[in-house]
């Protein structure tokens, strides 16, 4: 439903750019829309840049996973000074003394080790599931990396319409004000000259005052709206922010999809049942063998000094080369109860899915109806504070002619307020609507362009 900017409402941005200037003071600054305080969140907001690092986190656990089945390679030294050798007793038979037994002690003072150890894996079903399982987590922290931002972006614009409401109605009432100023000179030319009453004044002075708090509340609002604004936004709370008059004439047909989902929180969920499954199927791989490979080649030097690198020293070389198998008989049925608990966390999931969809529906059909009823209501209002203004101005224009009193003028005046306060109340209940509607459809996209 497209809704026309009325000539009250091109009234109201004369009177809103005053308004700017007057109480935020940026006669040096641009103006951002909701397009470009989205923009500037999506680099700027804390939460965003959080779950931006936590992808990089998992993505380098990726890498670390994807490490174990590449050769792990180990080089060792070391040094060992026999401060006394071990004895060992031999029979005496030996040396040519039989009968008896001889203590003899093997060895040298010092010896010098060095070497290099591989080892690589042949085949190893858990670890390899684990390299997936750590996709799928890469996976899942993207998911929720766009789902921060999706959520930043509803933040954003919420605070964005409070704020522009508030702006709005002060730019409402200042108008009023300067009615009430107008009125009031006239009125006291006209009580100069013996044609109005001391009430007449004093009642437009109480309006005037009351109007007056009304505007001083409104910019309070507004200012606490615009740093939080500011908050969500990840700017400077002591930068300076002004932001246009609320758009009555947004299309909001335009902006989504009223048939389509929020695919983010389903792909999450989707993601997680992935992952529970790749996960049930590591633990499984448990049962299944292992194969891997060994190697160590090393060199070796025994001798009571330690001239190790004397032209006289004899360095020994060792190496091997191992196969290992290991088989898994019995882990007293630990891995079985794993089974078990990851398969019912994954029907858990399944479940939660078929919930979460048919909770994604009910919230769309109620925002679509929810913002086609208040859409209504704001054509309503709209056509309502049309006509207060026209009877407004023609009570205005019969009391500046004598025909009307005060009273019937001040009615008039107040019957204009209430028109006025109702249509922003309506025209706040249409942008929050518009926002649960793009929440629900998952169209965030629609307010960034």
């Amino acid at each position: 439903m497209n809704i026309p900017i009325t000539r009250f409402m091109k009234q109201l941005h004369f009177v809103g750019l005053l308004v700017l200037l007057t109480y935020q003071q940026v006669s040096a600054q641009s103006t951002m829309d909701l397009r470009q305080c989205i923009q500037y969140g999506l680099t700027n907001n804390a939460q965003i840049q959080q779950s931006q690092l936590a992808v990089s986190r998992t993505n380098e656990q990726r890498n670390e996973t994807r490490a174990g089945y590449l050769p792990q390679v180990d080089g060792s030294a070391s040094l060992t000074d026999n401060l006394q050798l071990q004895t060992s007793i031999i029979p005496g038979e030996i040396f040519g003394q039989p009968g008896t037994k001889v203590a003899v002690q093997f060895g040298t003072k010092y010896n010098v080790t060095a070497g290099i150890d591989a080892h690589q894996v042949l085949y190893n079903q858990s670890l390899i599931y684990g390299m997936k399982i750590t996709e799928k987590s890469s996976k899942i922290s993207a998911i929720n990396a766009k789902k921060t931002e999706e959520q930043v972006i509803y933040d954003i614009a919420s605070a964005f319409y409070a704020a522009q409401v508030s702006f709005t109605e002060q730019a409402i009432i200042a108008s009023n004000i300067a009615q009430v100023d107008t009125l009031l000179r006239l009125t006291n030319i006209q009580f100069e000259n013996g044609f109005a009453k001391q009430i007449d004044l004093d009642r437009l002075t109480v309006n005037r005052t009351n109007l007056q708090t009304d505007f001083d509340n409104s910019n309070q609002a507004y200012q606490q709206q615009v740093m939080m604004l500011k908050y969500y936004m990840g700017m400077p709370l002591d930068t300076q922010l002004a932001l246009p008059l609320i758009d009555s004439e947004a299309n909001v047909t335009k902006l989504t999809d009223p048939e389509a989902l929020n695919q983010t929180d389903l792909s999450l969920l989707q993601a997680q049942q992935d992952l529970y499954s790749m996960q049930l199927k590591q633990i499984k791989a448990g049962y299944l063998p292992t194969l891997s490979l060994a190697f160590h080649s090393g060199i070796q030097i025994q001798q009571n000094d330690l001239r190790i690198f004397g032209k006289d020293a004899d360095w020994f070389p060792n190496s091997y080369v191992g196969l290992n198998l290991s088989v898994p008989i019995f882990d007293g049925l630990a891995k079985n109860s794993r089974v078990k608990q990851m398969t019912f966390q994954l029907k858990e999931s399944e479940l939660s899915e078929q919930y979460l969809l048919e909770g994604l529906k009910m919230q769309r059909t109620n925002a679509l109806s929810k913002l086609q009823i208040n859409q209504s209501a704001l054509d309503k209002q709209q056509r309502n504070i049309e006509l207060s203004r026209k009877i407004y101005e023609v009570t205005q224009a019969q009391y500046t002619g004598g025909v009307v009193t005060l009273t019937e003028l001040v009615n008039a005046e107040t019957a204009l307020k209430e028109s006025q306060t109702n249509y922003l109340q309506a025209l706040v209940q249409v942008k929050l609507a518009e926002l649960d509607l793009i929440k629900t459809t998952g169209t965030f996209t629609s307010l960034n362009k």
